[in-house]
């Protein structure tokens, strides 16, 4: 800020001198006429006008660049909302045609797996049953049959 002040008041400085130099130059050409001080007029004319010009580019310059910012800001929100919208909808696309592709696989090899631990364990277990059973039935029956057989 205190750059910024001291830079206004530089200009001040100058616009008085401009000032004061101008109005001595006409009052002293009112009084008399003299070719030098009308060409030194001329030349605080010429200056003050190349300043005024300086001062509409730097000003000119300083709107472009705050309209960019501006126009800037404006277009990325613009873009963010939109391009957050068209992702949320092809992110919710792709992951639900992933994510069911994904259920539908795992839960096939699953079934198949349960399938095959269910088929392997049951077998083994009708397996130990029969043979279980078809023992104690032979040995029943041997039993039985000697028991006949000895009466």
């Amino acid at each position: 800020m205190g750059s910024r002040l001291r830079g206004r008041q530089t200009q001040f400085y100058i616009e008085l001198a401009y000032g004061a130099l101008f109005i001595v130059g006409i009052g002293f050409l009112i009084f008399r006429f003299d070719p030098r001080v009308a060409a030194f007029e001329a030349g605080l004319v010429v200056g003050y006008l190349l300043r005024i010009w300086e001062k509409m580019s730097i000003y000119e310059r300083i709107i472009e660049e705050a309209v960019s910012r501006e126009a800037e800001q404006q277009v990325e929100s613009e873009v963010e909302a939109q391009v957050e919208s068209e992702v949320e909808e092809q992110v919710e696309s792709e992951v639900d045609d992933r994510v069911e592709k994904e259920v539908e696989d795992r839960v096939e090899a699953v079934e198949d797996r349960v399938a095959d631990e269910v088929e392997t364990h049951l077998e083994s277990a009708v397996e130990q049953q029969v043979s279980d059973e078809v023992k104690d039935q032979v040995e029943s029956e041997v039993t039985e049959r000697l028991d006949d057989e000895s009466e």
